[in-house]
């Protein structure tokens, strides 16, 4: 096939009707509004042909242009699955990619550069056949597929490990660019796009090393192995999300106050203002002028609370746990008594394997709420189980998206309209594009983490990856992974102090964070709020008799804790930065600061 005719194939220009009376003459569209528009009309084409390569490669090059390398991976990575199924017809879509692809080929304007003509004149060069050889030459490409669809498939695949190799060396992701780039070699080895990416994988990263340690003259390093492997992605409100609810609103504050009643009947939600954290550690310490603010939700009591009452009791079935045989309730990930305490067994599912619950309500809810769309399948059951201790917390964060899903999928509704997600704190950035297009990117994003693992994932879970791309596709996943990693719960092995259990608790994770909280917290199955009072009142700067006694009065915000208040105000703020997304200036780490410093000077 001739390389011509695959460029314009994979890059023939979307046309648009404009409505006269809705622009003017003179008006110039705005060419972000085009992108957004192109990527959803290729989106609504996905909707329905979601076995189409050659859309999926198209929409990835549209996410390039919005700025999102991430989502332009995803895409990419779903067309090199699909130019798979085309050349294996034992796989599952094998029959549902073929027929995409013939499609493609057939609304393919001829006056762009036309598929069918290309493989007819690269089959038939030579020929000069009248009549009926020129009828066998005018033949459909379903009928000779056998005899160009290896070289189809294969010009696919070299264009799907460019692109992969390419938009995750944006993402900072050198080690897999690299290795994209080299597959994508072993195809063609002249290929040039390929050679260039390897080429500046590992100008790069000598870049890095060299600016890291200017003396360093030694850069012998395996490029496949030894290459930097995590990057970043952006952290926003997708302009196409609209699912996502306006949380200062007089409906979503009544919806939120009264799923509050039943948790923490004192307490009510309302809008206050936060300070905009820096990432720098110098802005918050030096900085004369106060801070800039945002709104956010928080917690208020609705009237006084009493040292070591009980402010907020709640439980969730959005947990995880990344341990394969330890003793915890499938769903709320309680631990389950030893066996000589009982007196009668724990209810189990008896279509799966160790699948225990702590008591007969966890079993009927998780049985109403999510678990029919994982009971029976075993293939699941060891899925991001016993990692490394480095990729511990990463899968903790992929197994909540496969509860999320099961969530979803058992109750029939979208995951960003679940109750336990839609009103979720994601730390969302500006979407618009900054001056210079130097867009801010906070969401950490590795293929294996941010890719590669959900979409296995969700194949365990028997999902269809292209027909469900209403909920499967990337953005959603990113949106999802952006939220839990704002406001997830995590409990450590106490002796490893690795995490091994998270959960998102919805009203809980409404409490913003104070370095001198008033209330501590516990969680087993149930997370709970209690007053500080007494030894546990967090004691700093000068100390009044208000602040010694404990409790809470009514009108003052409930503040939890995201780090170790025992630590000082240094290892604070390291220990808190992810968590809050910024350096803290809390009152408590502004004065004492302010107290290191004059005692330095």
């Amino acid at each position: 096939i001739r390389a011509e005719a695959l460029r314009l194939a994979f890059h023939r220009p979307l046309k648009h009707r404009i409505i006269e009376s809705e622009v003017s003459p003179m008006a110039t569209p705005d060419p972000y509004d085009t992108l957004l528009q192109e990527r959803q009309n290729l989106t609504q084409q996905l909707f329905g042909r979601p076995y189409s390569c050659i859309t999926y490669l198209q929409r990835a090059t549209c996410h390039d242009k919005l700025g999102y390398p991430d989502l332009a991976a995803g895409d990419a990575y779903r067309a090199l699955l699909l130019a798979d199924e085309i050349s294996d017809d034992s796989f599952e879509y094998h029959e549902e990619a073929l027929q995409s692809y013939h499609d493609d080929v057939a609304q393919t304007d001829p006056g762009e550069g036309s598929w069918v003509k290309a493989v007819r004149n690269d089959n038939h060069a030579g020929s000069q056949g009248t009549g009926s050889d020129a009828g066998e030459a005018s033949v459909s490409l379903i009928e000779d597929h056998d005899a160009v669809i290896e070289g189809i498939v294969q010009r696919i695949q070299l264009k799907c490990f460019a692109c992969l190799s390419d938009y995750l060396y944006q993402c900072g992701r050198l080690k897999s660019a690299y290795g994209f780039a080299a597959r994508g070699l072993e195809l063609d080895a002249g290929n040039p796009i390929c050679l260039d990416l390897r080429r500046k994988a590992i100008e790069t990263q000598d870049k890095m090393l060299l600016e890291n340690d200017p003396d360093q003259t030694d850069r012998n390093y395996d490029p496949r192995e030894e290459l930097p492997n995590q990057g970043y992605a952006r952290r926003e409100l997708y302009p196409w999300n609209k699912h996502e609810p306006d949380r200062f609103s007089e409906e979503s504050l009544q919806f939120l106050n009264r799923e509050m009643e039943k948790v923490a009947p004192k307490c009510e939600v309302r809008a206050t203002s936060l300070p905009v954290l820096e990432t720098s550690r110098t802005s918050p310490k030096t900085s004369s002028r106060p801070p800039a603010t945002i709104q956010q939700l928080g917690v208020f009591a609705k009237e006084d609370i009493g040292p070591h009452e009980v402010v907020l009791q709640e439980r969730s079935f959005l947990t995880a746990n990344n341990r394969l045989h330890d003793p915890l309730c499938d769903a709320c990930s309680a631990p389950l008594p030893p066996i000589s305490a009982l007196e009668e067994p724990l209810p189990t599912c008896p279509d799966c394997d160790d699948i225990i619950f702590c008591s007969s309500t966890c079993h009927d809810l998780a049985t109403s709420l999510y678990h029919p769309a994982v009971c029976g399948k075993p293939d699941l059951e060891a899925v991001a189980k016993d990692p490394s201790p480095l990729a511990s917390t990463n899968a903790l964060y992929l197994l909540l998206l496969g509860r999320a899903f099961a969530l979803a999928e058992t109750q029939n509704i979208h995951l960003l309209d679940l109750t336990e997600i839609k009103y979720l704190w994601a730390d969302f950035s500006s979407t618009r594009p900054p001056r210079g297009n130097q867009y801010a990117r906070q969401l950490p994003f590795t293929f294996e983490d941010n890719i590669l693992a959900p979409l296995h994932l969700l194949t365990k879970m028997d999902i269809d990856i292209f027909a469900s791309l209403a909920t499967t596709d990337m953005w959603v996943i990113s949106t999802l992974f952006a939220k839990f990693r704002g406001v997830a719960s995590a409990r450590m092995n106490p002796r490893t102090g690795i995490p091994e259990v998270c959960a998102v608790h919805p009203m809980w994770c409404l409490a913003n964070h104070s370095c001198a909280p008033n209330v501590k917290w516990e969680w087993s199955g149930d997370i709970r709020f209690q007053a500080r009072g007494g030894d546990d009142v967090v004691r700093w700067g000068v100390v009044g008799e208000d602040r010694k006694v404990g409790g809470i009065r009514k009108g003052e915000e409930v503040v939890n804790h995201y780090c170790d208040v025992g630590l000082g105000v240094d290892e604070r703020r390291d220990w808190a930065v992810g968590a809050l997304g910024g350096v803290c200036v809390c009152e408590r780490c502004v004065w004492e600061d302010q107290e290191e410093r004059r005692n330095k000077e």
